[in-house]
């Protein structure tokens, strides 16, 4: 594991562009390299906290909202070296759903990764419940070890609670 992951991460802007989007982009570093959890998450929050308000700053990528856009950045994320993985946290509605009288009763995230991003977390909220994945490329990353070794982190983290 290397001592530090960078991960790219959506911000939801103040402003929405052209494209009706609210949403920017920014890099994390997540420090892996940290031994003791406290101290690793404390640096994830001062370094989200910064490097959130220089995305809000920056706003959206309004060139990803054209065809020409899109076609760059897929050749972009193909060959870029810059991210390894994708995480979000998505709120969503606190009140439950249904769909012509049916009841929505779970909603589940899903990462989509591509090119060069081997790792995806996401993070979706339905009624007061938090739902998290991890879809992963099988060619880049063991789903079994890389699930042990997030459930033994959490229980770790839940465990200084």
């Amino acid at each position: 594991m290397p001592p530090v992951l960078p991960a790219s991460v959506p911000v939801a802007l103040a402003e929405r562009g052209r494209s009706g989007n609210a949403v920017g982009v920014m890099l994390v570093p997540l420090p892996t390299g940290v031994a003791d959890p406290v101290a690793r998450l404390r640096r994830v929050a001062e370094s989200t906290r910064a490097r959130k308000a220089d995305a809000r700053a920056r706003g959206s990528y309004e060139l990803t909202r054209t065809r020409f856009g899109t076609r760059v950045f897929r050749t972009f994320v193909r060959y870029q070296r810059l991210i390894v993985m994708f995480v979000t946290n998505v709120p969503g509605p606190r009140h439950p759903l249904a769909l012509a009288g049916a009841p929505l009763e779970h909603a589940w995230p899903l990462s989509a990764i591509q090119g060069n991003v081997r790792l995806g977390i996401s993070a979706l909220s339905y009624t007061g419940v938090l739902h998290c994945a991890v879809h992963c490329d099988a060619d880049a990353v063991t789903a079994a070890v890389l699930g042990d070794a997030l459930r033994a982190e959490l229980a770790r983290i839940a465990a200084l609670a």
